[in-house]
């Protein structure tokens, strides 16, 4: 038994059995005003080329007229078919909630990226500024 202990330890040290890589685990990252509440979920740390989806909500904290969400993917990360970067609706009481997914191809290269968002509300007032929402997110090599 100490034969196999110290077999594995010094493979481990010479980096021959190198420990399984993290797998992904889901955040949320949220951004608010006095209007809205915007989130987004990811997946980090990401394989390279790994397809995941991201979800974005806008719970309204007041009625809305309008409620639009654009979302800005890292020019290394790809949109699956059929996924939309853009989500909106019209009218949006207090307390409820615009959700929205798409389903994103992670850069085939290890590094650091950023998803970014903005969510853009009108109100019987008018038009209020960009409310905006970075997401970062890690690519990493095996």
């Amino acid at each position: 038994m100490g034969l196999i202990a110290l077999s594995a330890l010094v493979l481990l040290s010479c980096g021959l059995l190198a420990p399984p890589p993290p797998q992904p685990k889901p955040r949320t990252d949220t951004v608010e005003n006095d209007l809205i509440e915007f989130s987004r979920t990811v997946l980090t740390p990401l394989r390279p080329g790994q397809e995941f989806t991201v979800s974005v909500k806008v719970t309204a904290k007041a009625d809305l007229r309008v409620v639009l969400i654009s979302e800005s993917l890292p020019e290394e990360f790809e949109l699956a078919e059929g996924s939309q970067l853009r989500a909106a609706q019209l009218g949006l009481a207090a307390g409820a909630t615009l959700e929205h997914s798409y389903t994103v191809k992670a850069s085939t290269k290890a590094g650091s990226f950023t998803i970014t968002g903005n969510a853009i509300v009108a109100t019987n007032e008018g038009t209020q500024e960009p409310l905006v929402l970075e997401s970062p997110v890690r690519v990493q090599a095996r």
